[in-house]
């Protein structure tokens, strides 16, 4: 809370914290708290060490929780804590850098997280599907429930890519800081700084696909998924959580528009040129590019008219409504749920190219199912997303040329997404387990 404080004492040897923290995940056990709180009349927070011995403070009992019960969350009091002044953290009022990098670095390790337990809950699923025997066959023979396994797959392989993505170009960042001389530390802070926007991304991307995958998990187990006996029961609850916690998925979607349209201010992202030359395309002529037959030609095409969608909804956006654009929210929610299919598209097609490019196409067939398969769904979320957008700020000739671009931008060749899903369930069940 931005509510407490932090007061120097006359000796000027102590800080006197006081104020209250809810939701102190670990707090129960923790004999050393990270504080956030307010010297004196500040502007901005700043961090300290606190250790429990230092007395002064207080915790609640335990928080009764929907789910994650086997972590302690309780709310600390701080009453006259005495901090000494060798426990401020860095430098005064620099609290909030702290906390967003703290923040960086902590979602982009939920994506990790919440992808394990979404594996887990689909490995849950192909095991009972194959078990469950309904009509004298498993109900993995079944269309409806191959369906449900393959889009769970598709799911964590898609959200998988794009957290290996960022975390290598976060690597990457990291080791060319340390070449230039910058040590360990802040090559780490800056180097996970320039991706910000993707850990924002894909803390959302992870997050959802484990409630996805728990809500599928539970539907395929039927009436023995809503049984607290059953695994998935557990992992049902236990996901809600992700959504909520290291901002939540709402802050989150305006961040990532906001962290991209700051880069863009600040002379670090180009999105101004791209986005003008999209809006001259609009008012031309549609080209009609050749054909490409090279492995998943049509989703190469398809990504880079995403992209396309998302700057001429950004773009059209901020010309419209300038500075007020972080007043409509639910402008800026429809452009990150573009921004962030296009990443996972993007990242989706990057792997599974690679992976063909390593083992061979014939041995990567269900890799590119899914790739496909993901694709061509964004396309419709994505002219969906942009047709919302648009009509949120645009009207007249302008409303019609960028809904026209809208349907352009997301076009998708016909493809048959049933026997797609048939293959990589097909995998799955044979191997009793989530296997890409």
């Amino acid at each position: 809370s931005g509510k407490t404080k932090a007061v120097l004492t006359p000796d000027g040897k102590h800080y006197i914290i006081n104020g209250q923290k809810m939701w102190i995940t670990n707090g129960g056990f923790a004999d050393v708290f990270t504080v956030f709180a307010k010297i004196d009349d500040d502007e901005n927070l700043s961090a300290f060490i606190v250790e429990k011995d230092f007395g002064g403070i207080t915790l609640n009992p335990e928080e009764k929780k929907m789910g994650i019960k086997g972590s302690s969350t309780r709310q600390v009091f701080f009453n006259d804590c005495k901090v000494p002044v060798e426990n401020l953290l860095s430098e005064r009022q620099n609290g909030f850098k702290i906390a967003v990098n703290i923040l960086n670095i902590g979602r982009i390790k939920l994506a990790g997280a919440a992808l394990g337990g979404a594996k887990a809950v689909v490995d849950q699923s192909v095991k009972y599907a194959n078990e469950r025997i309904q009509f004298g066959k498993p109900i993995s023979a079944f269309g409806a429930i191959r369906q449900k396994l393959a889009d769970q797959a598709t799911y964590c392989y898609v959200v998988e890519s794009a957290t290996y993505r960022c975390s290598q170009d976060m690597e990457k960042a990291i080791e060319a800081l340390k070449a230039e001389g910058a040590d360990h530390a802040k090559a780490l802070l800056k180097g996970v700084e320039q991706y910000a926007a993707e850990a924002a991304i894909l803390k959302v991307a992870g997050s959802e696909c484990l409630d996805y995958v728990c809500d599928e998990g539970v539907q395929i187990y039927g009436g023995m998924g809503y049984s607290a006996e059953s695994p998935v029961e557990r992992a049902y609850r236990d996901s809600r959580i992700n959504r909520i916690f290291e901002g939540t998925n709402e802050i989150n979607r305006m961040l990532t528009v906001d962290m991209l349209l700051k880069r863009a201010m600040k002379g670090q992202l180009d999105l101004l040129g791209p986005a003008q030359a999209v809006a001259a395309e609009l008012m031309g002529i549609p080209d009609m590019p050749e054909p490409d037959d090279s492995l998943l030609g049509d989703e190469k095409r398809m990504v880079a008219n995403f992209k396309k969608a998302v700057l001429m909804a950004a773009g059209g956006a901020a010309q419209k409504l300038g500075l007020e654009l972080a007043k409509h929210q639910e402008t800026l929610m429809h452009i990150a749920d573009m921004v962030i299919d296009t990443y996972l598209a993007e990242s989706v097609l990057l792997r599974t190219l690679k992976l063909a490019e390593m083992k061979g196409a014939d041995n990567v067939k269900e890799q590119v199912a899914m790739c496909q398969l993901y694709i061509h769904d964004a396309a419709d979320r994505i002219h969906k997303w942009a047709k919302e957008a648009v009509n949120s700020f645009a009207e007249g000739d302008e409303q019609r040329a960028m809904l026209m671009g809208a349907k352009r931008f997301s076009k998708n060749t016909p493809i048959n997404t049933a026997e797609l899903r048939k293959a990589i369930a097909k995998r799955m069940i044979a191997e009793g387990k989530y296997c890409y």
